[in-house]
């Protein structure tokens, strides 16, 4: 082979590498896949199916990781290179009643934990909303928050995926030491708040590294789409940036994306106008570039005006766009999601509330085919409280439900379910057992009179890892509750109840 030929097969080679960084990359196959229902906490309920319950019968809690047991939100996971454990929280003090970012980890497979440390503590007056923890490959932490944009102000943020005006910040843990708090975003004032963050999404790209996107009005960064400074009502938060987590770091903002922009009116009415995006969620490839779902609103001042869709959007293009039935208040927290499988394919999860009974659909992008079902809700009354889906290593692809399939206080259950593809999903695995924690005590006062009392749990949001073992590790949500009730003659008395929540963790 001659110089020149050999030039044009490294030529060929390089940019075959610089190609593979836009392709869809699938995650690290180097952890072993375990089935759900081999492992030690699933048994056999008494119809055959696969539930988490002691020999007993009895329901498994998990390990407790909340602080205060008060208006916990926003669970996050992730498992370090290392093996450490890192999970992060939002939960409310129990004496002030102040949100706060909380991060707790372990090195012993959870076994232990360390304390919960307050991440937030040098923002007083300020509320925290939704969080996530990334471990980069040099098992680098990162914690990165949302916050309202100054003390007291009169808005609000959410631990919800849905966006609100806010600031970014994050904190990254190296060598058992925390860095200060850092902005991610462009920290925004009350006057300058048309230019905060809304929705955000962060994650590990391929090459190992930390990456947040997140969408904004693009007024400031984009004065031709403004009249003397003056905003647009046709004009949405259609703008997404990006910035790299380097350690202590974060990368300068850079646009990625946004929508097409149209004219609404003519001649000197004319007027620009471009699509509202929120709830932005996807991955990261080995070039770092971003690939996401968000759900598109043609604004009522728009060119295009339409009810939200939810698109495929990389390389600075829209792509597949897939209309789901109205999701109501399902829309801001129980959001459609992008995950790979084990053979790089894409595949939205996302709730459908249409037809005979609601249920957890998995759409593979590109494909003709139907929509796999992965669970529906059983019965005539049977209803979905919610659902996540998860990314796990080598494609593993992951749904958490919660459903009630009677429509019965008390019988809503988390169930999870996992799929490398191909349209095969696990069986759905109970996870809670709540139908065999509830409990209903009546005793007579008088002759005409009762005290009557009831606990049960119900399921909440939930996230999941995979730790190098291939073990399923499932960070969730439980609420306990509990009503008094008196009655007599047939007529209510009083009566009163209590709802805590706790941070459940378990190991499958």
């Amino acid at each position: 082979m001659n110089n020149f030929s050999r030039f044009l097969v490294l030529a060929a080679a390089v940019l075959e590498l610089l190609a593979s960084g836009s392709r869809a990359q699938p995650a690290p196959i180097d952890v072993p896949l375990r089935p759900l229902d081999q492992s030690d906490l699933v048994v056999k309920a008494t119809d055959g199916t696969p539930i988490v319950a002691n020999k007993n019968g009895s329901g498994i809690d998990g390990l407790k990781l909340s602080q205060h047991d008060v208006a916990i939100g926003s669970p996050s996971m992730a498992v370090a290179p290392d093996g450490t454990i890192h999970v992060a929280f939002v939960e409310s003090h129990r004496t002030t009643h102040a949100l706060a970012v909380y991060h707790r980890s372990s090195t012993d497979g959870g076994k232990t934990w360390t304390e919960a440390k307050n991440l937030s503590e040098d923002m007083p007056g300020i509320d925290v909303g939704r969080c996530q923890v990334l471990a980069d490959a040099r098992s680098r932490v990162y914690v990165i928050w949302r916050a309202a944009i100054n003390e007291n102000w009169a808005g609000t943020v959410t631990t919800d995926p849905s966006g609100c005006r806010s600031n970014l910040w994050f904190r990254e843990l190296e060598g058992g030491k925390w860095s200060k708090r850092k902005p991610v975003s462009e920290l925004c004032t009350q006057e300058t708040q048309q230019d905060s963050a809304r929705s955000f999404f962060a994650a590990v790209d391929a090459a190992g590294r930390a990456q947040v996107i997140w969408n904004v009005l693009p007024d400031k960064w984009h004065p031709e789409l403004t009249s003397n400074h003056t905003h647009f009502p046709g004009v949405g938060n259609g703008l997404v940036l990006q910035s790299t987590l380097d350690g202590a770091t974060a990368g300068n903002p850079r646009e990625v994306f946004l929508p097409i922009i149209g004219t609404v009116g003519k001649g000197a009415w004319a007027t620009p106008s471009c699509d509202d995006l929120d709830t932005l969620n996807g991955y990261f490839d080995s070039a770092g570039t971003a690939h996401f779902v968000a759900s598109v609103t043609g604004t009522m001042y728009g060119a295009n005006p339409h009810p939200p869709d939810y698109e495929l959007m990389e390389n600075g293009k829209t792509g597949q766009i897939i209309k789901l039935p109205d999701l109501s208040f399902h829309a801001t927290k129980d959001i459609p999601t992008l995950l790979l499988d084990a053979k790089g394919k894409r595949h939205v999860i996302a709730l459908y509330l249409g037809g005979e009974h609601p249920n957890i659909r998995d759409y593979l992008l590109g494909s003709e085919d139907e929509p796999t079902v992965i669970r529906a809700a059983l019965g005539l009354n049977g209803t979905i409280d919610g659902f996540q889906a998860c990314q796990g290593p080598g494609g593993r692809m992951v749904a958490i439900m919660q459903m009630n399939d009677t429509g019965e206080r008390g019988a809503e259950d988390n169930f999870i379910s996992m799929s490398t593809g191909d349209g095969k999903w696990s069986v759905p695995v109970n996870v809670t057992d709540n139908a065999g924690r509830k409990t209903y005590v009546s005793r007579d006062t008088t002759v005409a009179s009762q005290v009557s009392r009831e606990t049960g749990c119900a399921p909440g949001p939930g996230v999941v890892a995979f730790d190098r073992d291939g073990h399923l590790l499932l960070l969730s949500i439980k609420e306990e509750y509990g009503i008094v009730h008196s009655a007599a003659f047939g007529v209510n008395l009083a009566g009163g109840g209590h709802i805590t929540p706790t941070l459940r963790f378990l190991k499958f």
